[in-house]
């Protein structure tokens, strides 16, 4: 098992959290778990799909799901636009952003009613108010450490914004969001993603979807996304 000290998660969530990730022919072992649990507030657990055995064992100790993660892709050769979505594109664009100044203009404007399907704020113990500070903080701190932060907009009108990781030739999106008072729907993501790719000659597209948000899953469907891997996200949290 994979464990992570997430101490980042301390000013997000107030509280210490840890996260395991199993590999599939692992087995979960129970001491580990009770050691964790005497350490930590808050355990994240990711299981692979088709293994029942983590899934019963999680459930005897008392997690609860709470998602499945979903990891997409699509190779830049691959991408081909029906002509309405070519229209469609036409109408956005996106801006990179490079000032704290802006960043901080971007952090202000994420408010609650943006991630209403994001695990932390469907979970009762926290909610939405902490899903937004945590996504407020996730974006600053990937913008400290140099992934790209674009502003999107929809003709001249700024709607939303995106954060991404270029590494070698591939694009990692890891955060996207669209202000909850654009009136705007998902399917502008995806073109400028298709911009950005055409003008930095990169191979690949990849990040990670969860399966609460059922708009997003079908716009990735939409565009012909390939699956690449699955894996369930179980909670616990523990009093001390």
């Amino acid at each position: 098992m994979k464990i992570v000290d997430c101490i980042w998660e301390q000013a997000n969530l107030g509280c210490r959290v840890a996260e395991i990730a199993v590999d599939p022919i692992e087995t979960i072992q129970h001491e580990t778990l009770d050691e964790l649990e005497e350490k930590y507030d808050y355990i994240v657990l990711k299981c692979p799909v088709s293994c029942f055995q983590h899934y019963e064992i999680a459930q005897k100790k008392q997690y609860t799901f709470i998602e499945a993660q979903i990891s997409v892709q699509k190779k830049w050769k691959d991408w081909i636009f029906n002509p309405q979505d070519a229209r469609t594109a036409k109408n956005f664009y996106a801006v990179e952003i490079t000032s704290t100044t802006e960043l901080e203009e971007i952090l202000n404007k994420i408010d609650e009613s943006m991630y209403t399907t994001d695990r932390i704020c469907l979970d009762p113990a926290f909610g939405p108010a902490f899903s937004a500070n945590r996504y407020r903080n996730w974006t600053r701190s990937a913008f400290e450490q140099g992934a790209i932060l674009q502003k999107y907009f929809f003709r001249d009108k700024e709607i939303g914004y995106g954060v991404a990781k270029l590494e070698n030739q591939i694009l990692h999106g890891l955060i996207g969001g669209i202000y909850s008072k654009s009136g705007i729907g998902l399917g502008f993501i995806v073109p400028i993603g298709v911009r950005f790719i055409k003008n930095h000659s990169i191979e690949w597209f990849k990040t990670k979807i969860s399966a609460n948000n059922a708009p997003v899953l079908r716009l990735y469907n939409h565009f012909n996304f390939e699956i690449t891997d699955v894996e369930y996200v179980f909670i616990k949290h523990i009093k001390h």
